[in-house]
């Protein structure tokens, strides 16, 4: 490009040129505004100064034998010539400046998209890591529940576990819950099959019957966790279990009134 660029940027212009449509078309309007801006800048010598050097020459011999003759007449093409030649430098400054222009545009332009493409892959990357994450959370999730599981069905499958279906009373018909007890370590796990959701300051109690008195056994939760055993206190002893509604915490002593399931010990 007029001599300015260098042989790699004139290369690497190309390539944008072929690559980016946008780039091509801005390098052709400059190429066509500088045509233009030569143009009207060149200096065509009036006609007089024409005329009266063209007459010089054939009029005198020294100038037809190229021998320099002092006159003044004579030293104003010279003068016309210095002019040119400075608004001819001015010319290639321009030149070179908006060689300089473009080349900046190509260059932000490049890496504009470099960026855009840039920022995409960081989005994707970012999506798919929260993808993963999510995965990653979900697949523990389910890996302890699976586990749970597994725990809960040795549980039930143990012959030493007597399991205690707890109906529900007269005056929650259609409650039921099941407690699982081991006499041997004691240990009391409890399942719900159907209890209606508590409000947010309530919270269901399990009770050990003993010697015809109420054993605290704990509170147990709702829910999700409402669908595997949940273990409770041990007790070495009992005749029958019983659930009740409390307050958020549980009760030293169960209200009869919100006794929801009770069930006797087998045999």
């Amino acid at each position: 490009m007029a001599g300015i660029a260098t042989e790699e940027e004139v290369k690497e212009l190309k390539a944008a040129m072929a690559q980016y449509p946008a780039v091509a078309a801005e390098v052709e309007a400059w190429r066509r505004n500088m045509e233009e801006y030569i143009r009207l800048q060149g200096i065509n010598p009036q006609a007089d100064i024409k005329v009266s050097l063209f007459s010089k020459i054939n009029n005198e011999p020294n100038l037809q034998e190229g021998e320099p003759v002092p006159d003044k007449d004579l030293q104003q093409p010279k003068v016309v010539f210095m002019q040119e030649t400075k608004r001819l430098s001015w010319k290639w400054i321009a030149t070179a400046a908006a060689v300089l222009l473009v080349g900046s545009l190509i260059l932000n332009y490049v890496f504009f998209n470099r960026y855009k493409e840039f920022k995409g892959y960081k989005d994707k990357y970012e999506s798919l890591l929260v993808s993963q994450n999510s995965i990653l959370s979900k697949s523990n999730l389910y890996k302890t529940r699976l586990e749970q599981i597994e725990e809960s069905m040795e549980i039930i499958q143990d012959p030493k576990v007597l399991k205690v279906p707890m109906p529900g009373t007269k005056s929650f018909p259609e409650a039921l819950a099941t407690v699982f007890w081991n006499p041997q370590s004691q240990q009391v796990y409890l399942k719900v099959n159907n209890l209606p959701e508590p409000s947010a300051d309530k919270q269901y109690q399990l009770w050990a019957i003993v010697d015809g008195k109420p054993i605290d056994m704990g509170v147990f939760e709702m829910g999700d966790t409402a669908k595997l055993l949940q273990k409770m206190k041990v007790t070495g002893k009992a005749q029958m279990f019983a659930v009740t509604l409390e307050n958020k915490g549980g009760a030293v002593a169960p209200t009869m009134e919100q006794m929801y399931v009770a069930g006797k010990i087998p045999g």
